[in-house]
């Protein structure tokens, strides 16, 4: 099997969850550490301007958004207890990778969160920081929810999961879906050293916390980006499996050009022929002068397939 790379930077939330993903699963992967900011030369040709961390990359295939990066990992390590809740975990998984993650990144914008969160760095970079996510949102604010009220929506939902905690995880001994987009927005404020006190009176949550980390980023050896992009440009891509374009999704056929982008913020448009589109799935294949032949995935969900290069 060709050793899964992910390319993800430290402090990022999403990465978190495929991290601990990793860790879980007992799947050894490559790590490449990209820069928080644009330009990243040699991960644009792989993913054709997808700009959103964390991707995985599995030979020349570019799975993009936690979602279907989640679906992929779980086939390759047989792992799919995760879904074995099905429909309630799934939307539990969303909710957090959505509205929660709205509430948390609020939560780290509060003036206090970010003299903590951006100590450590320069006025320059803290500028250069600003100016790539202004670029990224393209007018589409990231932070949606008031950072004022945040401190308060979130210690109810703390409130809440503490009275919920019945088991070891969400839906009982074992974790789900769920838990891995839970815990990654969890992690994100448990990481600020402006929030973390608001765990403080909640033993269940901090316990729940303390599982979650304990599995680890399993096993993994560093690489560079020049090495993640040659493994890319020397392999072909593998079609999906079950690759097919499901009528009653779009009018849409195999082959015909189309772009692909996210429908909240970072809307950067990924060109190419569309291999599959179906319930859980988009694939397009691209063909990059540096790259060469590749296959980028995308979830169905949140995603937004429109004719046209």
């Amino acid at each position: 099997m060709t050793t899964p790379i992910l390319h993800h930077y430290p402090p990022s939330l999403f990465s978190e969850k495929i991290r601990t993903l990793f860790g879980y699963l007992g799947v050894e992967w490559q790590s490449v550490i990209i820069a928080p900011i644009m330009p990243r030369p040699h991960l644009m040709p792989l993913s054709g301007g997808y700009r959103k961390t964390p991707i995985l990359q599995i030979g020349a295939n570019i799975y993009c958004d936690t979602e279907i990066i989640c679906r992929r990992l779980a086939a390759l390590a047989s792992g799919q207890t995760l879904y074995a809740n099905g429909f309630a975990a799934e939307r539990v998984a969303r909710w957090a990778d959505t509205e929660l993650f709205r509430t948390v990144v609020a939560l780290n914008f509060r003036p206090e969160a970010i003299v903590a969160q951006m100590s450590q760095m320069s006025q320059a970079d803290l500028e250069a920081f600003q100016k790539d996510r202004a670029e990224l949102s393209a007018g589409t604010p990231i932070v949606t929810v008031d950072p004022a009220s945040a401190e308060a929506d979130f210690c109810g939902l703390l409130e809440s999961l503490e009275a919920s905690l019945k088991g070891q995880f969400l839906f009982g001994s074992n974790p789900s879906i769920a838990d891995f987009s839970l815990y990654h927005c969890l992690w994100f404020v448990a990481g600020n050293e402006a929030n973390k006190s608001l765990f403080e009176p909640w033993a269940e949550v901090k316990g729940y916390l303390a599982r979650m980390q304990a599995f680890g980023h399993g096993t993994y050896s560093e690489i560079d980006a020049e090495t993640a992009l040659k493994v890319g440009s020397e392999m072909e891509p593998v079609r999906p499996a079950n690759a097919r374009v499901d009528a009653h999704l779009c009018g849409f056929s195999v082959g015909n050009a189309v772009t692909v982008a996210p429908n909240d913020y970072g809307r950067i448009p990924v060109a190419g022929e569309l291999v599959s589109l179906c319930d859980d799935e988009v694939a397009i294949e691209r063909v990059d002068d540096v790259a060469g032949r590749v296959m980028v995935h995308f979830p169905n969900i949140g995603f937004e397939v429109k004719a046209g290069a």
